[in-house]
């Protein structure tokens, strides 16, 4: 299949050598600070379909046709000046264009969005569009995230797992706050359906799939930083959606020239999903949330801003838990509240910001024997300088996280015995860890070709958290304007609070070492990486090696993409190993989309993966004393894999413009359209003589409609 894939991307990448066009190229940068701008927009002012947006190195291509030039070229970013060529002004195929920030004499203040020093590794870059285009997203970014051919995880859940690691080794941040509990519905192992994330507020999103930029810290193996909308509106929006499974409401309002206020409410019934969809939903027998969100920004200056964030939810569920113990209804609830805080100020060379975030928690799981309350709190306060010279950006910083995590109640004694009539044993657990930080990174552009960035991180030790001492080296080398090569290597640690798996806090110490190449022009994008991965957590190492490769090729109407990744995971304690479940010999994804007329997209998206590694119960022994049967498990030597994994889903959406004022989005989604049979474990009778198979959702049926007003 890996043959297959390459050749059909390197025989669509030779076919677009034969188009004939002007190749116009350049550099979009910051007039004051010479920095280059990503994701800039540039286009024709007569025909806006020519047109490109600007990479993390700030450079571009245009493909412009013979009798184009009369009209005029459009840059346009956000927080600076729109700026016009005329095409015949521009005499050669080269350009650089600066672009000059707004000032203060804006009726609406401004500010530039943040920049991350790393920007230029970067793995992927979502904007807010990018996460609504995505059939798999369902509007969360976190399931983009998954959607990403640099994410592994095996289940259909929203917890991320980058290159074939635990979701627990990766960092979530928000405004470059770390958000720890970032799923909802989530179950002790921290599987939840989908992101605390409203992606109305969310401007952009950076994925790096391995080597974390050191700004961030307490991350070791991935990292996704969501930042939220930056300037004021223009004009006031509304939004109501309805659909089978949630109600809500957005309102987004310029209260003054130079604030804004947005508020979101959403609750979440399940009767209506569930009814509709009772083959497929059977064992989740019912779901609510309620979530509210306040985002308010002041913009002080066309330089300075204070944005602050604010999220409540409620949340339960009860699903159909079955296990040759025990057969019943387990039940989850959970309360949350955050607040995430930052101040920015940017002056001509330099930038200040000071981030704060505050989290509080607590949660319930009750199943069988086992009832556990756990009640969380998480403090985090970081200060960063970055300085801005002419070929050179340096950053440091310093920040300060403390978490608590008191859990109570009571658990099984076996794994095994799951029912409420065998033994439990009452605990009590109060963990806790410190983590003051200090940063340092530097970045320095060699040549228009070269880019090379260093930095560490280090812990101070208080207490008994372990000394960490992280470190990095990136290099982008890009040969011309279609090609770039990233090499990343470095030494990453994390804590992480006590789970399902894990009672008391793990500590995570990751090397790692990738080579990414990215083509990019107007008719096809590649890209590429192979990397290794060595991760040593309690008593077990985790070597990683895997490679992946991706493509998008438009082909109006339609945008094909197709994604494999191969990757190889063992499981290391002591003398003996293990597969993990992230050893999948082809990971595939497909996406077709197209765009008809009259503002209809269908988009259909199909994933074929390897089964994961088990083991099987070869037999079980009878305990008298407790009415219950012990399995007895096959050797890692024999383990077998579950049956590939396959499933095809088919979205459709649609804009109507009702009047000048009023607009609606209607769509609809058939997840697995096939009904595939896809085995989530294997699972047994209570004596474990007969096994029979746990599956993921059957077909699945969706529909909603935004108003927009």
């Amino acid at each position: 299949m890996k043959c297959v894939v390459l050749n059909i991307l390197f025989s669509l990448l030779s076919i677009s050598v034969f188009c004939q066009e002007i190749n116009l190229k350049g550099m979009i940068i910051d007039k004051e600070t010479k920095e280059p701008l990503s994701g800039a927009n540039i286009f024709l002012l007569n025909n806006w379909r020519v047109s490109s947006v600007s990479l993390n190195d700030g450079s571009f291509l245009l493909k412009i046709g013979d009798n184009q030039n009369k009209d005029s070229l459009i840059i346009s970013y956000i927080g600076y000046r729109e700026k016009h060529i005329a095409m015949s002004d521009i005499v050669n195929e080269q350009i650089n264009i600066e672009l000059v920030p707004l000032d203060n004499i804006l009726k609406a203040a401004v500010v530039s969005a943040r920049r991350i020093i790393a920007e230029e590794f970067t793995i992927k870059q979502l904007k807010q569009m990018d996460i609504y285009m995505n059939p798999a997203a369902k509007a969360d970014p976190l399931l983009a995230v998954n959607a990403m051919p640099t994410s592994t995880t095996t289940d259909e859940s929203a917890s991320i797992s980058l290159r074939g690691s635990r979701p627990e080794e990766t960092g979530i941040f928000l405004n470059d706050v770390p958000i720890y509990d970032a799923i909802r519905f989530s179950q002790l192992n921290g599987i939840g359906t989908f992101s605390i994330f409203n992606t109305a507020i969310i401007e952009r999103m950076h994925v790096f799939a391995g080597n974390p930029p050191l700004e961030y810290g307490n991350t070791a193996s991935g990292l996704v930083s969501l930042q939220t909308n930056n300037n004021v509106p223009k004009e006031d929006i509304n939004n109501i959606s309805l659909s089978f499974a949630s109600f809500g409401a957005l309102t987004s309002r310029k209260t003054t020239n130079n604030t804004a206020l947005t508020a979101f409410a959403n609750y979440s019934p399940s009767e209506i999903l569930t009814g509709i969809n009772q083959d497929a939903l059977k064992d989740l027998k019912k779901f609510n949330s309620l979530d509210l969100g306040l985002h308010f920004i002041y913009n002080i200056n066309s330089k300075t801003q204070f944005k602050l964030f604010n999220y409540s939810n409620k949340e339960g569920y009860e699903y159909n838990f079955k296990h040759p113990s025990y057969t019943g209804i387990s039940e989850m609830g959970k309360r949350r509240n955050f607040t995430v805080a930052n101040f920015i100020s940017r002056k001509e060379k330099s930038e200040f910001t000071i981030n704060a975030g505050y989290s509080i928690s607590t949660e319930n799981y009750n199943s069988g024997n086992t009832d556990i309350s756990v009640d969380k709190e998480d403090l985090y306060l970081s200060a960063n300088i970055h300085y801005f010279l002419n070929k050179v950006s340096i950053k440091a910083g310093m920040s300060f996280d403390y978490r608590q995590s008191d859990a109570a109640g009571k658990r099984a004694i076996f794994d095994f015995g799951l029912n409420p009539e065998n033994p439990t044993i009452k605990f009590e657990s109060n963990e806790s860890y410190f983590l003051p930080e200090f940063f340092v990174y530097a970045k320095i552009n060699l040549s228009k070709k070269i880019v090379i960035g260093s930095g560490i991180r280090k812990n101070v030790v208080f207490r008994n958290e372990p000394d960490m001492f992280s470190y990095q080296l990136n290099m982008r080398f890009s040969p011309d304007i279609n090609n770039s090569f990233t090499l990343s290597a470095g030494h990453y640690n994390r804590l992480a609070m006590p789970g399902a798996e894990q009672i008391s806090i793990t500590r995570y110490h990751s090397d790692q070492l990738s080579l990414d190449y990215s083509f990019t022009n107007k008719w096809i994008e590649i890209q590429s990486s192979l990397f290794l991965k060595y991760v040593i957590y309690l008593n077990s190492s985790n070597p990683i090696t895997g490679g992946e490769i991706f493509t998008n090729i438009p082909i109006k109407p339609f945008e094909i993409q197709l994604s494999l990744t191969s990757l190889t995971s063992t499981i290391k304690e002591g003398q003996t190993s293990r597969p993990s479940i992230f050893d999948l010999d082809y990971f595939f994804r497909g996406v077709l989309k197209c765009n008809l007329k009259d503002n209809l997209q269908i988009s259909a998206m199909y994933i074929l993966r390897q089964g994961c590694y088990f083991r099987s119960v070869t037999g079980a022994s009878y305990i008298d004393s407790y009415n219950i049967y012990s399995p007895v498990y096959s050797n890692w030597n024999d383990a077998e894999r579950l049956p590939q994994y396959g499933k095809f889903d088919i979205t459709a959406s649609k804009y109507l413009i009702i009047n000048e004022n009023i607009a609606l989005v209607v769509f609809g989604s058939v997840s697995n359209l096939l009904n595939s049979q896809n085995v989530r474990s294997k699972n047994y009778n209570s004596d474990y003589s007969v096994s029979f198979n746990e599956l993921y959702s059957k077909r699945t049926f969706y529909f909603g409609v935004n108003f927009i007003f």
